[in-house]
């Protein structure tokens, strides 16, 4: 049997300067066999302070995860460059053999980022949420 996605997170930080009471983390994680993503707001103490949940139908979550499942395996594990005052992000995969990719990064995209973030936007777009994510943090 194939070793398939089964979530992914991930994690942008604030790294500037902000005070703990600010929201300085965001976290997206999707899932692939309920269908869905959740997105929470957390402040500087580890305290969420908003969280809303959305279903994606059933056919866009597959396209998503069969594209990380293309895809990810090019991933590095590091993107980060030397940068001051800026964010990071960290994505995570967990996959059926509990195996789990960690790559992080700074103001660089991973190898097909921009499509990723596509994705998730979409999601965000088809629930008529108004959240609007940083994601990777990438301008």
């Amino acid at each position: 049997m194939k070793d398939k996605i089964t979530s992914f997170k991930l994690n942008w930080y604030d790294c500037g300067l902000c005070c703990a009471d600010q929201m300085v983390q965001e976290e997206i994680t999707v899932y692939r066999n309920n269908n869905l993503m959740v997105f929470k707001e957390l402040n500087g103490y580890g305290v969420v302070c908003s969280c809303e949940i959305i279903h994606i139908e059933s056919d866009k979550i597959a396209k998503f995860f069969d594209f990380l499942e293309k895809t990810c395996d090019e991933w590095e594990s590091d993107y980060k460059v030397q940068v001051c005052d800026g964010s990071q992000w960290k994505v995570r995969m967990w996959h059926s053999s509990h195996k789990v990719k960690t790559v992080c990064g700074t103001v660089e995209y991973p190898p097909n980022g921009k499509k990723i973030e596509k994705h998730l936007r979409s999601f965000v777009v088809d629930a008529k949420s108004l959240i609007e994510p940083k994601l990777f943090g990438c301008s």
